[in-house]
């Protein structure tokens, strides 16, 4: 369960601006967060995408929650920021692949807000995007840790923390992709501020919406957040990790621990969860196809998305189109909305102070199974 605590700001001293959560749900004011989610991310018509499949194809523009680096780990980082500071904590320590999106994400939020960052990193192919990763994360002053197996990481990192509180620091540990209760929050906000714009006929409804799943937090929030909302839209995930955590079961624990959670702290929280658990639903063909892999598929479906100013990834977001694309052939839907989760934040003045990456990495790299 989550500490009621004040409002947290950040350095800069700005005061958070209030989350739909909080003003709905007043007693949820006492969540704390850090203020870094440009919100609300607009939702916008791909021209492009929708005349090549002869649907209507939407996007949310969530590689824009904030302009140092976006994407949706921002939005979870948020509250898990928030709470990490509430709770005294000057260390994070988080987990990812070795490109990962959401350890940067942590590195370069944790940093600026006066964290000390861990990363513990585990093998994924080698690209340049791999690369350039791993040299901001230098840029920032991150501390690298190598990962034989991601099923190492809670052990990796426990003991680490351990050894921090030996030295006298505060370690605060965010788990793979944030996703806790605490980080799935950033989405049950997102997903009410989606239903909000469809309130406001910002787009047409869509039949179904799709996200990559990774960690499990965004689309569980999401699916929380749209049944509160009263628009329960089907939530496709494809996953791209592994079924360790693209389960039901897993995600189904996730999301009642976070409905626990909200209505512990505001009992008039809606009781969502039959509904919110019946509209999540998972695609895991694309485990057949490897984490991180480019082939012909995600090169088409990439150069496809960028006519629309849409950039994709070959991890997370490639995927997602992909499998929202075959649906498209096969008229599954009539109008989709994607999650655009990929930050599109400009790192090139982070890479130009970047030292060369570390040496041990494209070796390392080649681990990946």
């Amino acid at each position: 369960m989550v500490t009621p605590a004040n409002p947290i700001s950040n350095d800069s001293g700005r005061a958070p601006a209030k989350t739909i959560l909080a003003t709905r749900f007043p007693r949820l004011a006492a969540l704390p967060m850090l203020p870094i989610v440009d919100a609300p991310t607009p939702v916008q018509h791909a021209v492009r995408l929708s005349g090549f499949t002869g649907h209507d194809v939407w996007v949310k523009r969530d590689d824009r929650t904030n302009g140092a680096y976006g994407g949706n780990k921002v939005r979870k980082l948020a509250f898990l920021l928030g709470d990490a500071r509430a709770k005294g904590a000057d260390t994070l320590l988080t987990t990812g692949a070795l490109g990962s999106h959401h350890a940067l994400a942590t590195a370069i939020h944790g940093a600026a807000n006066g964290f000390e960052v861990h990363a513990f990193l585990s093998p994924q192919p080698w690209t340049q995007h791999v690369d350039e990763n791993l040299r901001c994360h230098l840029a920032v002053g991150t501390e690298l840790h190598r990962l034989q197996s991601m099923l190492l990481a809670g052990p990796s990192m426990q003991a680490t923390a351990w050894k921090l509180r030996r030295q006298g620091k505060k370690p605060y540990v965010i788990p793979h992709g944030g996703s806790s209760t605490i980080g799935v929050l950033g989405y049950v906000e997102a997903g009410l501020e989606l239903a909000a714009q469809l309130d406001a006929k910002e787009m047409p409804e869509p039949d179904v919406i799709y996200t990559s799943l990774g960690s499990g937090a965004t689309a569980v929030g999401l699916a929380i957040g749209l049944a509160a909302g009263g628009v329960p839209i089907p939530v496709r995930s494809v996953l791209v990790t592994t079924r360790l955590v693209g389960n039901k079961q897993f995600l189904r624990h996730l999301m009642r621990g976070t409905l626990t959670m909200l209505r512990e702290l505001e009992p008039r929280f809606p009781t969502v969860y039959d509904i919110a658990s019946e509209l999540l639903e998972v695609d895991d063909a694309w485990l057949n196809v490897g984490y991180g892999v480019v082939n012909d598929e995600v090169e088409r479906v990439t150069e496809l998305a960028a006519a629309d100013d849409v950039h994709l990834d070959p991890t997370y977001t490639a995927p997602a189109v992909a499998t929202m694309m075959e649906d498209a052939e096969a008229n599954r839907w009539k109008r989709a909305l994607f999650i655009h989760t990929l930050s599109s934040a400009d790192l090139g003045p982070l890479l130009r102070r970047a030292p060369i990456g570390p040496r041990w990495a494209p070796s390392f790299a080649g681990r990946a199974r």
